[in-house]
């Protein structure tokens, strides 16, 4: 799993520097980008929702402080955005799970 988080990791932080025209979908599933748009500041929901939004919004996650004189964001706040992500998704996909019932 390690090997599939670090491979993801690599290749967005290179497809959003060289194929900017890439399709979101392409890179996020679509409560992935739920997840992102939520945890977007309101006054930056208004961007075009292309692949550098997404990124972006991922990077924040990670610690990225996305000023204007900022560096792309690189692997290490990509990473810990994917593991902020993940937590995320995962509380969505629990708090909407129907309840079990035991007996």
């Amino acid at each position: 799993m390690c090997c599939v988080v670090a491979w993801r990791v690599s290749w967005l932080t290179m497809l959003s520097r060289e194929a900017t025209e890439a399709a979101p979908a392409a890179v996020f599933t679509e409560v992935e980008r739920h997840m992102l748009e939520q945890t977007t500041p309101e006054r930056m929901r208004q961007a075009p929702r292309d692949l550098a939004f997404y990124v972006r919004a991922l990077a924040r996650l990670g610690g990225y402080l996305d000023r204007a004189s900022d560096a792309p964001p690189g692997t290490t706040v990509i990473w810990r955005g994917f593991s902020r992500l993940a937590d995320l998704v995962e509380g969505a996909r629990v708090a909407t799970s129907p309840p079990h019932t035991y007996g």
